[in-house]
């Protein structure tokens, strides 16, 4: 055989070179590393989809959806579509801050949403699915491997038509008495069921960049100031350590203990001699310093301790404050005299609330209650929380003589404005309080700020609710009988002549027959509704912008806000194919109460589109996917 030339022989040792490395390249892919190529290619040509948990809805305790889930398509992200799943809030800034916020991630940030969100957002799944070699999905292919399981839904204890109250009244207050903010809770004292809690300014978490704000009734640590009185006169009976009845010296308005300690009333001011229910009527710090000394350190400090004080009331809302209650030891000579009247230590709102709540249901400390019950994404119960008894704090003879004591400081003491004009036959009960505030930066209280506040049974004869005010530094005027008192009577008037709401509904024919803002000005322009008003010696507060009135909020016998609109909310709009996101931004003008059920587009609407919206009406529509 005859040997090639020599560049014949060079191109045929490359060729043998090349068919070697083929060889040893295609040995090694077949043999050595076949299990790795072959979860490369199962990578291209399977994949896993994941599948979205529906996060489970938040109900008020009518039934009332607070909170719920509208998933929306965003766009494609490297080639897949993404989702962003947006919580809906339908009562907009209502309980927003019980109720916290949900992130784009689906997470909850703040409030209930923050504290269960592993319960609401259920669990993820996912779905394996085959792509072609060009890249196409084949879902008829495809084997779901682990099921979605939808998260569970919370029932509050919050009623949002009180919660609706609650929060106007506040608005009005701030913008009144010129304060920093307002907020106030409503509680049955029965259960310790919270029916209403809210602070203004507030926010709504429908609107992606608000900031979340915090429940001061929760959040706050404050030197309660002359509410506590009650505490002091509680401990006393409960013991029966004074006598109700004694008469104690007002000193002239300066109680000289010492050349160090010296207790003063309000500016000083003689009040006289006075016995408990006067000395409670009329605020008097002097008296209830020797009240408090009259019942000693120890008996003092453990009376407040058992009443929570120092401790949080509850777990399900993050960001409570606990207040700072001292030990004696860390007493000084004039702590437990100035303790007595509410000041040199820190509380919370909901714990003020909650002594006022025993006194109405005859002595009983209630642990407050704001989650009802947790439910299956199928509606079927699976946890209830029933209402705790913390313990017995006064005898039920001991909280009668104090509901009798708290009647007489509205009807003759600090609290006469909480008087009610326009519900015969109804009389409030409850205390004023007025303190400075502790500041973190002086590591003391400021002189200069101050908390006014006002705590009261409704009615004052087996009381239904029990009602706190807060106002965090008022300008106009500082007194807590004088600024949180009368919020206090305009959210209770306001209750009384809610049809659903009130106690009494008995009366309610008879009081509206009385009203001067018993109108229906939905509708009317502003200057047709301004001459009937007029007739009826009704005053008009003006909100918003529009043509038309479209909502009307009564605040008292002869005042009522009404909001302005574009003509355009006064019909039906055409919502058919829209998101639910883009419905509630039409309706958003209306104040109309919108109820949903489904997710995807809007499929079916009540009223039919174009058709005249009646007062009161509720607005509801049927979503569904892939339409």
């Amino acid at each position: 055989m005859k040997m090639p030339s020599g560049r014949l022989f060079i191109v045929f040792i490359t060729l043998i070179s090349i068919m070697m490395l083929l060889f040893v390249s295609l040995t090694s892919i077949q043999v050595f590393k076949s299990n790795v190529y072959q979860k490369k290619a199962d990578s291209r040509a399977i994949s896993n989809d994941h599948i979205y948990a529906k996060r489970g809805k938040i109900l008020d305790r009518k039934e009332s959806v607070v909170a719920d889930i509208a998933p929306e398509r965003q766009g494609k992200e490297k080639g897949k579509w993404i989702w962003e799943h947006l919580r809906i809030y339908p009562h907009g800034h209502l309980g927003s801050q019980i109720l916290g916020k949900v992130g784009r991630d689906g997470r909850g940030n703040a409030g209930l949403e923050l504290n269960f969100d592993k319960d609401l957002r259920g669990r993820s799944g996912f779905e394996r699915y085959v792509r072609s070699a060009g890249g196409r999905e084949y879902y008829l292919l495809s084997e779901v491997k682990s099921l979605a399981i939808p998260g569970n839904d919370l029932v509050l204890t919050l009623d949002m038509q009180m919660q609706d109250i609650v929060e106007n009244a506040l608005k009005n207050g701030v913008e009144e008495f010129k304060a920093k903010s307002a907020s106030a809770v409503i509680i049955n004292p029965f259960n310790g069921d919270i029916l209403a809690a809210a602070t203004y300014p507030t926010f709504d978490p429908n609107e992606k960049k608000s900031n979340v704000k915090k429940c001061d009734i929760f959040s706050l640590a404050y030197e309660p100031g002359s509410t506590f009185k009650v505490v002091t006169a509680m401990a006393a009976l409960q013991d029966n350590l004074v006598d109700p009845k004694s008469v104690w010296h007002g000193e002239k308005g300066v109680w000289v203990i010492s050349k160090d300690i010296k207790i003063r009333e309000h500016d000083s001011k003689d009040l006289g001699d006075m016995d408990m229910s006067m000395a409670l009527a009329k605020s008097s710090n002097i008296v209830f310093a020797k009240i408090a000394d009259s019942v000693g350190a120890d008996n003092f400090y453990k009376f407040v301790r058992n009443f929570g004080f120092g401790s949080r009331s509850m777990e399900e809302i993050p960001g409570e404050e606990s207040g700072q209650f001292k030990k004696p030891h860390q007493w000084s000579g004039r702590s437990l005299k100035t303790m007595g009247f509410g000041h040199e230590f820190l509380a919370t709102p909901i714990q003020m609330a909650m002594v006022f709540g025993a006194i109405a249901n005859g002595g009983y400390l209630m642990k407050p209650r704001i989650i009802k019950e947790w439910r299956d994404y199928e509606g079927k119960k699976i946890q209830e929380t029933k209402p705790d008894t913390v313990r017995q704090m006064v005898s039920e003879s001991g909280a009668s003589q104090l509901r009798e004591m708290l009647r007489g400081v509205v009807q003759g003491g600090t609290a006469k404005q909480v008087n009610s004009k326009i519900l015969p036959g109804i009389e409030f009960s409850g205390k004023t309080g007025t303190a400075e505030k502790y500041s973190k930066e002086k590591k003391g209280f400021d002189r200069s700020k101050q908390v006014a506040s006002f705590v009261g049974l409704a009615p004052s004869v087996n009381p239904q609710y029990v009602c706190m005010v807060l106002l965090d530094e008022p300008q106009t005027r500082t007194a807590g009988g004088v600024t949180a008192g009368p919020i206090f009577r305009r959210i209770m008037e306001s209750i009384y002549m809610h049809p659903e709401l009130s106690p009494k509904t008995y009366r309610l024919q008879n009081i509206e027959n009385k009203l001067a803002c018993n109108l229906n000005l939905q509708g009317k322009t502003l200057e047709d509704a301004e001459k009937l008003a007029s007739v009826h010696s009704c005053h008009l507060e003006v909100s918003g912008a529009g043509e038309k009135i479209v909502s009307t909020l009564r605040m008292s016998s002869d005042s009522m806000k009404v909001f302005l609109g574009e003509d355009r909310v006064l019909s039906m709009p055409e919502l058919k194919g829209l998101s639910l996101k883009d419905a509630l931004n039409i309706l958003g003008d209306s104040h109309i109460p919108v109820e949903f059920e489904g997710k995807g587009r809007i499929v079916e609407q009540y009223p039919a589109a174009h058709s005249t919206l009646e007062r009161g009406q509720v607005c509801k529509l049927v979503l569904k996917e892939n339409v």
